[in-house]
């Protein structure tokens, strides 16, 4: 899998977890417990990869806006 780098506002983020099965567990559950049509990401900041987040694929920022607070993310996988 290619080394994929997207931008999140962190407040985004559905939850934080320091288990990487625990956060696509939760991941997995979120999404069918809410029945959304959306595609969930898990996410670690590079500056501190022991910490896994997960957001909305659909609430990634462009770098280039400049009016948005965002941090850079590896995405570690796709719901």
């Amino acid at each position: 899998m290619a080394n994929e780098i997207v931008f999140f506002n962190p407040g985004d983020s559905l939850g934080n977890f320091h288990d990487y099965n625990e956060a696509v567990r939760s991941g997995q559950l979120f999404k069918h417990k809410d029945q959304t049509p959306h595609e969930l990401v898990i996410a670690t900041d590079p500056k501190n990869d022991e910490e896994y987040v997960i957001f909305y694929a659909k609430d990634a920022i462009d770098p280039s806006n400049k009016q948005h607070t965002s941090t850079q993310y590896h995405v570690s996988k796709h719901l």
